[in-house]
């Protein structure tokens, strides 16, 4: 079995040990399933310069395993897929059954959208923190790239979201629907990962003819079409100084968009110790008048307002751990005030 990866380019990208091991093939199958492409010109490409019969595989074939396998024994069978051999899982489960069953696997990598995206657009690929996929389905499936996203930008560091799009099925998001789901997100965990002010980069049929990069923010992306299949969102970190020269040079992009890149979202702790502190601060004042006042009460409310002033503290230089804590123990004693009858008040 013969598994080669046909590159970012297309079949004019293959190489050319590649070609000749494809050309003694008896079989050779091109993966139109794990990643959208033009499945017609992609096939004329591929015979042309192999010389062969070349036959589209989709997603029932690939996933048909015991079938290629038994292919695989009658005869050298070549499964060319677009991009890198193993981005997508599919192949490696092949790889895994071929070797269980003793069938040799011959590999040939080449270029993919997660090796290439960054570097096309002046950003540097050491910096990727994350890759995640965006998917049709409920709010709560943007959740692992929300904080994947969030967490990667607190290490100055670049996110790639890539797009579910099944071309035979038409099934998957668009970008719209994509950074909307990311937003909805943003407003049940607010970390400030996707505000409206959020500088993306929105990579459209990266390296074909029809090629489109955008950089813009995400406030102005919701409602742009971006056109055909397939799209990749990219998240920029804080920049370095020459990916910052790059993006403007290469890219044209202002000063003033690659300046504001990488903001730096809260921790999820930061957020949840400022809403307490917030929410003590103001019940402190209606505890205080709405209980007569007596030593024990009084020596409770002094110690509400030294956490308050402590957690305000550790929040302004950092310690958000610290500051969760003190606004915790703020928070006890007032409800404990609440508890024992001093006073009806929610909160």
């Amino acid at each position: 079995m013969l598994l080669v990866g046909m590159g970012v380019h297309g079949a004019q990208g293959l190489p050319v040990g590649a070609v000749e091991e494809l050309r003694r093939c008896d079989r050779v199958l091109l993966d139109s399933y794990t990643t959208p492409i033009d499945n017609i010109r992609a096939l004329k490409e591929l015979r042309a310069l192999l010389g062969t019969e070349v036959k589209e595989a989709g997603r029932d074939e690939l996933e048909d395993v015991q079938g290629l396998l038994r292919s695989a024994s009658a005869g050298c069978l070549g499964i060319v897929i677009p991009g890198d051999v193993f981005v997508a899982t599919t192949h490696d489960a092949i790889r895994q059954e071929a070797a269980r069953s003793g069938i040799e696997v011959r590999i040939w990598h080449s270029s993919s959208i997660v090796s290439s995206a960054l570097s096309r657009v002046g950003l540097h690929i050491y910096k990727l923190g994350f890759i995640g996929t965006l998917v049709a389905g409920p709010p709560q499936t943007a959740y692992r790239a929300y904080f994947g996203v969030t967490g990667a930008l607190r290490n100055s560091q670049h996110s790639i979201l890539l797009m579910q799009h099944d071309p035979a099925s038409g099934e998957g998001i668009d970008v719209g629907n994509g950074l909307r789901a990311l937003v909805e997100a943003e407003s049940s965990w607010r970390l400030g990962s996707f505000g409206p002010d959020r500088i993306i980069v929105i990579a459209s049929r990266l390296f074909s003819e029809s090629e489109s990069v955008r950089v813009l923010r995400l406030s102005d992306a919701l409602d742009m079409d971006f056109g055909e299949h397939p799209h990749t969102i990219i998240v920029p970190g804080r920049l370095h100084y020459t990916e910052a020269e790059s993006m403007r040079a290469v890219l044209g992009v202002p000063q003033e968009l690659t300046d504001a890149m990488g903001i730096v979202p809260r921790s999820l702790a930061a957020r949840l110790a400022g809403t307490a502190i917030e929410k003590s601060r103001a019940a402190l004042p209606k505890f205080r008048s709405s209980i007569p006042g007596s030593p024990g009460v009084n020596s409770v409310l002094e110690n509400v307002e030294s956490y308050l002033s402590d957690a305000e503290r550790f929040l302004g230089e950092g310690n958000v751990e610290l500051a969760l804590a003190e606004a915790g123990y703020a928070e006890g004693l007032l409800d404990s005030l609440r508890l024992l009858g001093y006073a009806g008040i929610e909160w």
